[in-house]
């Protein structure tokens, strides 16, 4: 007997995944709520979690998209290409600390989210619980980065 779903059957994520997510996703709500929050002292060490961990999960999106397209018969260059290229983006954004206002950095990290997000969704052929997880991830992650845009405007 074939245990492979239709591609048309709706597949939530395992309660596990979930679990996963939430435990990765606790970093960027974490530092966002110290560093709006938080005593003055920790606000830095807070600004650096969340922006590096922002760095990581934006790099980890990207290798679970090159993951996906590795998967198929005949791999998509262009997709295997942003995958990459968005990893890069985000450790350059990352690196542009000390030249760049790091409210300008909290903001790239969002748009690229965003982008990434948006690339996501426009993938053909990915397991129907992918855009659901993504879109957690990308949603946790922007609303923890836009809640310390704001401390960071009017700090």
């Amino acid at each position: 007997m074939d245990s492979v779903k239709p591609a048309s059957r709706s597949e939530s994520p395992p309660l596990a995944l979930w679990a996963i997510a939430a435990l990765c996703l606790s970093p960027f709500v974490a530092a966002a709520l110290m560093f709006s929050y938080g005593p003055p002292e920790r606000a830095a060490t807070s600004l650096n979690i969340l922006m590096t961990w922002s760095a990581g999960a934006m790099s980890f999106l990207g290798g679970v998209r090159w993951g996906l397209e590795t998967r198929e018969p005949d791999p998509r260059w262009q997709r295997q290409g942003f995958s990459a290229l968005a990893a890069l983006a985000a450790w350059v954004i990352l690196l542009a600390r000390g030249h760049a206002p790091d409210s300008w950095i909290l903001g790239g990290f969002i748009a690229a989210f965003l982008i990434q997000w948006l690339f996501d969704h426009q993938t053909p052929d990915t397991p129907s619980r992918y855009p659901i997880l993504s879109t957690a991830v990308t949603g946790v992650a922007c609303v923890s980065l836009a809640l310390a845009l704001e401390k960071a405007l009017h700090a």
